[in-house]
């Protein structure tokens, strides 16, 4: 059993050595990929470079190297001289004076008759009465629907033109003339002007501003009496409610009850000021305002049950700040306007 295995493992470690050996090979010839691809088998479907068009082309362009663009030479300009000139202008002139000379019976205009050139020869066996038979064509030879093109040639002999020297007539390629430079800006001459002539050329400083004389006010305009400004309001007291609430405590009544007290010594508007909470929407915005709105009217439902009338509460609703958080309610309390009776 040993021997069997052993010789095993050593016709499987040359097969191994062998296949290694062809890839080598192969890989040296065609490179690493040809011979991966021949170990593999992916090259049974390639075609067949004996019967493959234009194999040798593509074998020789490998091997040659690039076309250099700067080799070509340049288009070449098409030029005259000036003894062509000279004869182009003078069998124009001829041309010219031919149609204008008069024909034979006085009319301007035609061509001058020039000479007859003379017949050209008859062959002779057009000479004779009978005129040869052109000798029988075959048929063309018709290809059959399913029968496949004659093949055409495998390599191609198309050759790329050489052009060593341009052909007569054309004027040679002229080199490209230097690249032009600008000549240096001459110096500006000095000024030979008077000092107070540039100094009356300088622009000057603008003019100081206008000050204007205190307002003063009309004789009519002083007789009047002074505007009755709005009474300022006092926060009396600052609740802070939860929004959703339904009522409030025993503490906060007995503040509402320091603020009736205050109300009956110096009777005046008492506003109750709800702060709402900031939304995103027009809509919650508008809850949030009125959530607001009802806790106001809560705690003015409370100061008029302790004694306030109804009709000296005003309840309000505001947008919340840093100073005014959401939730809180304030109590300000409006001096009477002057003048005004109770």
């Amino acid at each position: 059993m040993k021997s069997r295995s052993a010789g095993r493992g050593a016709g499987g470690s040359i097969s191994w050595l062998t296949a290694l050996v062809l890839a080598v090979g192969v890989a040296g010839c065609n490179g690493p990929i040809e011979g991966y691809r021949s170990l593999a088998g992916y090259n049974k479907n390639d075609p067949d470079p004996a019967t493959v068009p234009f194999t040798e082309n593509l074998e020789s362009s490998e091997h040659s190297g690039y076309p250099n663009l700067a080799s070509v030479p340049p288009p070449p300009i098409v030029s005259t001289t000036a003894e062509e000139r000279a004869k182009i202008a003078e069998a124009l002139n001829e041309q010219r004076a031919s149609v204008q000379a008069p024909d034979t019976q006085g009319h301007p205009g035609s061509p001058t008759p020039g000479p007859v050139p003379p017949p050209p020869p008859i062959p002779p066996a057009l000479a004779s009465n009978g005129v040869p038979a052109a000798p029988p064509q075959p048929p063309p030879q018709m290809r059959q629907v399913d029968e496949p093109p004659e093949p055409g040639p495998l390599q191609s002999t198309l050759e790329a033109p050489k052009i060593s020297a341009p052909p007569p007539g054309l004027e040679a390629t002229r080199v490209a003339p230097a690249q032009g430079a600008m000549p240096a800006m001459p110096q500006p001459v000095p000024s030979q002007l008077p000092p107070a002539t540039v100094q009356s050329a300088n622009p000057q400083p603008s003019p100081p501003p206008a000050s204007l004389p205190a307002p003063q006010l009309s004789p009519q305009a002083a007789a009047l009496p002074p505007p009755k400004l709005p009474p300022t309001p006092v926060t009396v007291a600052s609740l802070d409610l939860t929004p959703g609430s339904s009522g409030i405590s025993a503490d906060e009544r007995a503040h509402l009850a320091e603020i009736v007290a205050q109300y009956q010594q110096k009777p005046g508007i008492v506003r109750v000021v709800a702060y709402a909470a900031a939304a995103t929407g027009s809509a919650e915005q508008l809850n949030s305002f009125r959530a607001a709105l009802d806790r106001a009217q809560m705690v003015a439902k409370e100061l008029s049950e302790a004694g306030i009338p109804a009709k000296q509460l005003q309840t309000e609703a505001a947008p919340s700040s840093p100073r005014a958080p959401t939730g809180r309610v304030e109590i300000q309390l409006l001096p009477p306007a002057p003048g005004a009776s109770g």
